[in-house]
């Protein structure tokens, strides 16, 4: 642009000189005509917009050498701001993961999944039958896939290798095509490869499974192994952007559906054929322009075709399509809930610090009243101004954001570094929270959002200043009802918010106690653990019905052992229940029901026993309680309850799946206790005989007389013998498995809450210690002129600490309404508590009163000490 006004210029000025102008006049007057060069430039930048860009680029300069002139303050409110930013996105990462993540796989909004729905529950699996069903007939999807819960496999590189335990997964032969998940190495299951049943025994890999078990060997391709006993080809290997569709586990390979047999739990089931062996999750790809709505309309109509065409098995069964966030934020999974209320309280941290950061920005826009006067006085509009104390705000957000993404990064490691504490098992678990670009752009967002709640209310605030006053040297403070109103409203809602926090915290604490105290009267200590899979080294149903029985016998007969039991599930375990079908009879059946189902177990005679479960009424099983014998059940006190309330339910029946199945009889009512998890509601449960009812996989329950782990080598010695090749699977004692499913997980929660009240609390603290100290400053004169009239010391501190506890009392009226809303939500989404927990309050509320009047009280006494004649002079 110089150069072009200069080009203009010397056009004239030759004009002028041909004209006959001596060259300074001819200078001069070119000049004249061109008009002012800077003014010149001032619209043409502003017509190209270079000077907005130039503006910000001043502002920006000019925040930067102001914050550092105040390195302390700046350095307090980046810290401040980077805990709250931190907190957020670190909880935040745990939302996305839970519920936002998409599915790691192309256009991954066409991913649906198809859902059987009863008065029970609203995402029922399939069977292989109905899956087909689904497949065949319905028009909404590209391609229908169905795929098993990730298992335990026995696998072994070779025939001669001990089985190791790892994590299979059942598909459908198109289930990698139609997810868009093709191998990277090899080819996925051709659709010819999931027809007939136990022909093609090929598996595919996962990436981590082929990195970490083969070296990135390329030449696996149509290598043998060994799963479950039986050979298997390596025909491909997953590509590392598809860790599978689960968000805890990561699949260490996959099989398909037709050799199911190879890996089926229950000998008694037809897995190809009994459209009730319902134990698949289905998942469809929307065709191009079909919508949601018309998939689910599809899906109700197939549903009522299946309970016309097959009543036996689909009476009372729908059908429906549930999207992602439907499935992760299921009502029966607690994960996703526990996520929302953690991001819910990094929120209320990130507005304290918000709070406090404002309050620092109003102190400091005080101090800088001359300065903004000065400003105005000389031109400035105030809109630039608001502009340049928002910058000011904005950066210290940023870099706060940047220390709280890396305050977000040591949460997720964090996380990472307990997997081993809350996740126990053989199978590939993992824990998925981290710092991906969505949650990076968010912790961005909270920035932001935290420069414009920090900045806005200090700017407005400093672009209203009194040039008059803001002019005088004086700092003195100004009368009137506003005086403070700002830093006041601030600490209320510190301290309200504080309460919130705090409360929460101890409300967690109290609802984990509850939990344990509810359901938990079973014995923990003492036993051993440990689990037997006879398929993994190819046992039919013979040969696995007397190694359990040889097993449990000789275990029995070792030094140190005071009992053993053998269970399908242990309470508490990782390992999902089975379900019952069942009609109490004597029980009137809702018309629209054919039956009732139950989570039922799989136990012998001496469960109960060993576990220390009491036998309320009836008996236990016995030996007689035979496959031959008539069958038998014991069922716990709320089932008893709950379908013959007046009545002993000993010697009552049920009939299994249906009014004209095989009858039941109810021998015993045990105490009803929490079988999967902590946050379980008191429900229906059956136990039954594993004589009645034949399982390949049991756990071993040894009940030791003194340390349990001392009968490890006393089971190995005795299994060795038996079979050298037969692997022990989780073995660990109870009381370790129980502490990390009932106290190490939760106590991960509350050591999270507990550090978020904590964090909350401090900058409270902060909060009000600034605002009475900074009422004191203002009010430095005033002070001596009391002091000076004969206020006493006391006079002056019940003055200076009249306001802070005034502020903190509003504050505990609003904290302890939030802290009932904190309540409810945690009631209704985790505890099922109920009513007011009166003893979190009281401890709460006077802790937090006890704690934030030490805060006012410091610099109030301070004020108790200023000297009248050194205060008469303070300006």
């Amino acid at each position: 642009m110089r150069e072009e006004i200069a080009e203009h210029i010397s056009l004239q000025m030759e004009d002028n000189l041909r004209a006959g102008m001596a060259p300074v006049e001819a200078r001069r007057q070119a000049m004249l005509k061109f008009g002012g060069v800077e003014a010149m430039k001032e619209d043409y930048r502003a017509e190209r917009g270079l000077m907005v860009i130039e503006n910000v680029a001043q502002d920006v300069r000019y925040a930067i050498r102001s914050l550092q002139r105040t390195p302390g303050l700046t350095a307090f409110v980046i810290f401040t701001l980077a805990l709250g930013i931190g907190m957020a996105s670190g909880t935040f990462s745990m939302v996305d993961a839970l519920i936002f993540r998409p599915y790691p796989v192309p256009r991954p909004s066409e991913i649906v999944t198809v859902v059987g729905t009863t008065h029970d529950s609203n995402f029922e699996d399939f069977s292989y039958r109905e899956y087909l069903d689904i497949r065949d007939k319905t028009r909404s999807y590209e391609g229908v896939v169905a795929s098993a819960d990730m298992e335990a496999v026995g696998f072994s590189a070779n025939a001669s290798e001990t089985p190791r335990i790892k994590g299979g997964m059942r598909v459908s032969g198109n289930y990698f095509r139609v997810l868009g998940a093709e191998p990277a190495l090899g080819r996925g299951f051709r659709d010819d490869e999931d027809t007939v049943p136990g022909r093609d025994a090929v598996v595919v890999l996962g990436p981590a499974f082929w990195k970490h078990e083969f070296a990135n060997d390329r030449g696996v391709i149509g290598r043998k192994v060994r799963l479950n006993g039986a050979p298997f080809t390596v025909i491909g290997v997953v590509p590392e952007t598809f860790p599978g569709m689960m968000i805890f586990g990561q699949p260490d390979f996959y099989m398909p559906l037709a050799m199911a047999k190879v890996f089926s739990t229950d000998r008694q089931k037809n897995f190809f054929e009994d459209r009730d062996d319902r134990e698949l999750t289905v998942r469809g790809r929307l065709k191009a322009g079909v919508t949601i709505e018309q998939a689910r309309n599809e899906a109700a109509v197939l549903g009522q075709n299946f309970e016309k065409e097959f009543v036996k098995t689909n009476r009372g069964r729908g059908m429906a399509a549930a999207t992602q966030f439907e499935m992760r934020t299921r009502d029966d999974e607690v994960e996703w809930k526990f996520s929302v209320i953690f991001v819910t309280l990094a929120i209320a941290v990130l507005l304290v610090a918000c709070t406090n950061v404002a309050g620092l920005l109003l102190s400091r826009a005080r101090s800088r009243k001359r300065e903004i006067a000065v400003r105005l006085a000389i031109g400035a509009g105030r809109l630039r101004l608001v502009r340049l104390l928002l910058t000011e705000s904005l950066i210290l957000a940023l870099l706060g954001g940047l220390g709280g993404i890396a305050i977000g990064y040591g949460i997720c490691a964090w996380f990472q570094s307990i997997k081993s504490v809350v996740l126990m098992s053989d199978l590939p678990l993992m824990i998925p929270f981290r710092m991906n670009t969505r949650v990076l752009v968010v912790s961005i967002l909270f920035s932001v959002g935290s420069a414009l709640i920090c900045g806005l209310v200090p700017a407005l605030q400093s672009s209203k200043t009194d040039l008059v006053e803001g002019l005088k040297a004086a700092d003195v403070d100004v009368p009137g009802k506003k005086r403070l109103w700002g830093r006041s409203a601030l600490v209320v809602a510190q301290v309200a918010i504080s309460l919130m926090l705090l409360t929460a915290s101890l409300l967690m604490v109290r609802g984990f106690q509850h939990t344990l105290l509810d359901g938990m009267e079973f014995a923990k200590d003492h036993l051993l653990m440990t689990t037997f899979d006879p398929r993994l080294v190819q046992y039919d149903g013979v040969q696995t019905k007397q190694f359990f029985k040889v097993l449990k016998d000789r275990v029995r007969e070792s030094s140190g052992v005071d009992g053993a039991t053998l269970t399908q599930n242990v309470p508490m375990g990782r390992d999902d229940f089975e379900a019952l079908a069942f009609v109490p009879d004597g029980f009137q059946m809702p018309r629209d029901r054919e039956n009732f189902t139950s989570v039922m177990d799989t136990v012998d005679e001496d469960f109960f026993a060993t576990m220390q479960i009491p036998i309320l009424r009836g008996r236990a099983f016995v030996g007689t309680d035979t496959a031959d014998s008539p069958r038998v059940a014991v069922v716990n006190e709320y089932f008893a309850h709950h379908y013959w309330p007046n009545e002993d339910a000993v010697g009552k029946h049920f009939r299994l799946d249906r009014s004209d199945g095989v009858p039941v009889e109810i021998v015993g009512v045990a105490e009803t206790i929490k079988v999967r998890d902590t946050f379980d509601k008191n429900a229906d449960f059956v136990y039954v005989p594993l004589a009645q009812h034949r399982i390949e996989r049991m756990v071993l329950m040894v009940r030791s007389n003194g340390d349990p782990l001392q009968l490890v080598d006393a089971v190995k010695d005795v299994v060795r013998k038996m079979d050298p090749n037969m692997p022990m699977l989780q073995t660990m004692t109870y009381e370790d498995m129980y502490l990390n499913r009932a106290i190490r997980g939760p106590a991960v929660a509350i050591k999270l809450v507990g550090a978020m009240g904590l964090v909350g609390l401090m900058l409270t603290v902060a909060g009000l210690y600034g605002l009475v100290a900074y009422n004191v400053s203002r009010r430095t004169r005033e002070i001596g002129i009391r002091m000076a009239l004969g206020a006493t010391s006391k006079d002056v501190l019940r003055l200076m600490m009249g306001k802070g506890m005034a502020l903190v009392a509003i504050g505990t009226a609003m904290g302890i309404g939030m802290g009932f809303g904190v309540e409810r939500m945690m009631d209704s989404m985790v505890f099922n508590a109920g009513g007011v927990d009166l003893v979190a309050y009281a401890v709460v509320v006077p802790l937090l009163f006890v704690v934030t009047m030490l805060a006012a009280l410091v610099p109030a006494r301070r004020a108790t000490r200023i000297e009248p004649t050194r205060a008469l002079r303070y300006e």
